[in-house]
């Protein structure tokens, strides 16, 4: 699975001559939603006969879903091992016959499954998982011999979303002598959410139609059918999809046969899969259109994608077959299926889902028109497209042993993934954008308190969902890219391929993991490696004279313990230190039993000779010289920049502003590390800077005296490569993203020139006759929305959302409608997230974020959160990762108010679900942000001032 794109804080100051009013509307409209949310007192919420036959029928089920709880009941018996969260060990599925008929006029489906069950110890219960859906016939147990077991009853044990049936008699351990057959029917609803096996529409030639398809990772299996819902019950399938005629099916594995089963409605049955874990089972009902593409090895890979949009598929079909054949070759292992398929689903709510055959994809990263299409968005579906892949074998042929281990999948597949695209795409420098997307940002995550370590122990559904964040993701990219650098990549590579054939369809551990590196490598992988995912944070390493180095927890809070929670490393890692002196490289191992510190085996540097620690930010940690060496990188930054790498002078600015913001450093030193900015002509440093320079930025912007100043500084420094680059969507890949970032901050920093382009552009495209560059429309539509949007302007631009069919430049629009500057319109726009036939439910969260980055509207979504939270809760469930993330929008709040406002709101809602950890992260970043102005205020200013003369 990959995780939607988030976006950072982007927002833009308000005119001084609104700010009394604005003020005033938002301070009214906080205290009366933060009395009533602190005052309110908190309000519990609640939330026919026996088959004959061993195997289903030829016969779809035509039960339409119950009214009530069907034949298994719901009860609170918690007398037998059900009562646990985890399956037991002596019940396992060999393998699973499942049959489904979606009614896709009446939102719903019937199904019925027959498992293949092991018995190893002796039981009179039987349970599985099973969630919303409903068992519409007793279920009927058959006996090795193919004798009745008499099922006495079944009920539902909703604590741990189980279904149990008890039988009359004790099963023996059928001993390797047959399988127990467990047949089940079963009806579910396909509405009302986007997880398990769900129906979306969209419209062709004006006309809507229907899709429907599952989405099963992590917990959701169970709310499609009957199965044992955890990673390690792995079974083969046979599936089976009644649907109408009109309709084709989808699933894991190719087509077995197709057949009529009356004049409405045929069967696809599908060939028996390889052993697969049950979020992984895949199926879809659907009347698309398909690109191909052959890999080099003769599997055909396939795009699926709505008729009038095939011509979006060729870029993912291309970028497939190159970055597939690819991973054959790396990862000396064929993929295990005879084809691969991908589909854009119009309504999905992650980013993809790498389902074993069958890859599931939000249109936004499946789906690329080069003629419509920004070369951001193309970077991103082949990154998403590399992610899924790499899947096919991080996850799906092996898969890890429980989610504790996600990062074994997620980790994997967010390091891979640049791998892929650095083949297909070699001027992308992906290797570099690494530090981009996963290393810097994730660092920021993972310095404060309430962060986790990579293996998380989890024991519920919300707790599991939760942990698809940035730690298993990105942290576990970059400890990967770490641990290639140091034992070398052919050894890394010789590793991974032992890995995968040792464990080929199974389950595996980290330590499993660890274990094939340090037979590749004959290097102590493990004992290094454990302090870096069974501990959160990572360390800064202090250097002294140049050589001598100390590390010691980095933590943005200066305040807090930095002992706590406790970790049996106390938070000292083991690290191979890498650095360079006149361009040869060398590794130091330091080892965490090294109290005192290592020495690096290098002469004191001498003139403009610089020792230059953790290069390419290639290690997990940042390092903090001292202030005579920050002053010389300040100083050679203006002299020569080039001496350094453009990776180099990204990791060095990050780290500056990092260790300034948990008060190691003086902001002196690294606010003047962005003094040669008019110099400054690559990618890499430039989009670093914005992401740095942004905490300040939004902590300042309210603040009369000191944003001006600041506004001004950057302007200054960015107008030469802004005005450099202009308004002319040309040159390569890297240019267009250099070009859209640094107009983008002219424009927040109200560089005049490029406010007028950007509302020039807008006036020009709102007349209907001008298409505009593809790199540069989010820049027209924000801040040309921004600066002279109104009502006008506003509803064509949401005419043009509704009449687009290419979902990235819809997603372009829905940030240009929500950057207006009019509270009326935006409580208008928010108002309109309740219909989902405008904006998808995929989008809402989208949307909410969109607007929170607008000035007038920072405050104004977070009030729309509170005041419609069990309007957001009934929609998307407490176990929905986005609806928990979406109270991070608050992140930058930095005031006493913002600060109650937020804690009464947790106060009155305190079942967070999937979303309890970012209500931690969230309070600590705010608490964090009211401290950091009494400490930093003063001397920023003075910083400004000073330059100022």
């Amino acid at each position: 699975m990959i995780l939607e794109e988030g976006e950072g804080s982007k927002r833009y100051c308000i005119k001084r001559k609104h700010v009394a009013i604005i003020c005033a509307v938002v301070v009214g409209v906080g205290l009366i939603v933060g009395l009533s949310v602190g005052l309110t007192r908190s309000c519990d919420s609640t939330d026919g006969g026996q088959g004959t036959t061993q195997a289903p029928s030829h016969r779809p089920p035509t039960l339409s879903p119950p009214q009530d709880q069907g034949v298994c009941p719901a009860s609170e018996d918690g007398s037998g091992g059900w009562k646990d969260f985890r399956l037991p060990d002596f019940i396992n599925p060999v393998h699973y016959d499942l049959e489904v008929k979606p009614l896709l006029e009446e939102d719903t489906y019937t199904g019925r499954v027959n498992i293949s069950i092991n018995v190893s110890s002796p039981t009179r219960n039987l349970w599985l998982h099973l969630r919303e859906t409903r068992i519409t016939q007793l279920p009927v147990l058959r006996k090795p011999s193919g004798e009745q077991v008499k099922v006495r009853r079944c009920f539902e044990y909703k604590k741990q979303e189980y279904v149990v049936v008890e039988t009359e008699e004790e099963l023996a351990p059928n001993g390797g002598k047959g399988l127990y057959h467990l047949t089940m029917e079963f009806a579910g609803r396909l509405n009302g959410s986007l997880v398990g096996f769900y129906r979306t529409t969209y419209v062709e030639k004006g006309q809507i139609k229907s899709i429907a398809a599952t989405d099963h990772e992590p917990t959701d299996a169970r709310k499609s059918f009957p199965c044992f819902d955890e990673p390690n019950k792995k079974a083969t399938y046979t599936i089976s999809i009644v649907h109408p005629k009109e309709y084709k099916a989808l699933s894991n594995m190719p087509v077995e046969k197709e057949e009529s089963v009356d004049d409405k409605w045929n069967r696809t049955t599908f060939q028996k899969s390889v052993p697969m874990s049950t979020y992984l089972v895949c199926f879809a009902v659907h009347q698309f259109d398909s690109v191909m593409r052959i890999s080099n090895r003769g599997i055909p890979l396939t795009v699926y994608v709505q008729p009038e949009q095939k011509h979006t598929a060729e870029y993912a079909a291309n970028i497939t077959k190159s970055v597939f054949d690819y991973f054959e070759d790396y990862f000396a292992m064929e993929y295990s299926l005879p084809k691969l398929d991908k589909i854009a689903i119009p309504d999905f709510g992650t980013g993809a889902m790498e389902n074993w055959g069958l890859i599931t994809y939000r249109e936004t990263n499946l789906l690329y028109d080069p003629n419509e299409s920004a070369s951001s968005n193309q970077q991103r579906v082949a990154t998403v497209v590399a992610h899924e892949l790499v899947h096919q074998w991080f996850g799906n042929i092996v898969t890890m042993e429980w989610w504790e281990d996600l990062w074994l999948n997620e980790g994997f597949a967010s390091f891979f993934e640049f791998l892929g695209v650095d083949h297909a795409e070699k001027e992308w420098q992906m290797r570099d954008q690494m530090l981009l997307e996963d290393v810097l940002p994730v660092q920021e995550e993972d310095s404060l308190i309430s962060s986790h370590p990579i293996i998380a122990t989890v024991t519920t559904p919300d707790e599991i969902t939760s942990v698809f964040d940035g730690i298993s993701y990105s942290k576990g990219a970059s400890i990967l890219r770490m641990l290639e650098d140091w034992i070398t990549p052919e050894k890394f590579q010789k590793g991974c391929q032992s890995y995968l054939e040792k464990y080929k369809f199974n389950n595996a551990k980290t330590s499993d993991f660890w274990a094939a590196l340090e037979e590749a490598s004959n290097l102590p992988v493990k004992e290094v490696m454990d302090t870096w995912t069974n501990q959160m944070g990572y360390p800064v390493l202090n250097v002294e004279d140049m050589r001598n180095i100390t590390q010691k927890r980095f933590l943005l809070d200066s305040r807090v313990n930095s002992s706590e929670p406790h970790s049996i490393f106390g938070y000292t890692w083991n690290i191979p230190v890498k650095w360079t002196e006149d361009n040869e490289s060398r590794i130091t191992f330091y080892n965490r039993s090294e109290t005192r510190g290592i020495t690096l085996n290098s002469p004191k540097p001498s003139g403009n000779t610089f020792l230059n620690i953790n290069p390419d930010h290639i290690g997990f940690y940042r390092v903090n010289y001292e202030v005579s060496t920050w002053e010389w990188i300040a100083t050679n930054f203006s002299l020569n920049h080039k001496y350094f790498s453009s990776a180099d002078r990204a990791s060095l600015i990050d780290d500056a502003f990092a260790l300034a913001r948990a008060q190691l450093l003086n902001y002196k030193e690294a606010l003047n590390l962005t003094k040669y900015l008019k110099m400054e002509e690559e990618f890499l440093p430039w989009q670093r800077v914005i992401s740095a320079v942004t905490y300040i930025i939004s902590m300042f912007e309210d603040d009369k005296e000191l944003y001006p100043m600041i506004e001004k500084y950057f302007r200054d420094q960015v107008k030469p490569i802004a005005d450099s680059l202009g308004w002319n969507d040309t040159g390569d890949h890297l240019t267009k993203l250099l070009r859209a970032s640094v107009l983008g901050l002219a424009c927040k920093m109200g560089d005049s020139d490029a406010l007028n382009n950007a509302s020039q552009l807008f006036q020009e495209w709102l007349t209907g006759t001008v298409s505009l560059p593809v790199n540069l429309r989010l820049l027209v539509y924000r801040y040309g929305m921004q600066n002279s949007g109104n009502e006008t302007s506003w509803n064509y631009t949401l005419q043009q959302y509704q009449k687009n069919s290419l979902a990235q430049e819809k997603e372009k629009l829905l940030y240009g409608l929500a950057s207006v500057k009019n509270v009326t319109i935006l409580s208008r726009y928010l108002d309109l997230l309740k219909d989902s036939n405008l904006i998808k439910t995929q989008d809402v969260f989208t949307v909410i974020r969109y607007i929170s980055y607008n000035s007038y509207g920072k405050t104004m979504a977070w009030n729309w959160i509170q005041l419609n939270w069990e309007y957001l809760v009934n929609r998307y469930t407490l176990n929905n990762r986005n609806l928990g993330r979406i109270v991070t929008i608050a992140e930058p709040f930095n005031n006493e108010l913002q600060l109650w406002q937020m804690e009464s709101f947790f106060k009155r809602y305190p079942e967070a679900g999937a979303g309890e950890k970012p209500r931690e992260q969230v309070l600590e970043t705010v608490k964090n942000n009211i401290e950091w102005l009494k400490q930093n205020r003063d001397t920023i200013r003075d910083w400004f001032f000073d330059l100022n003369g």
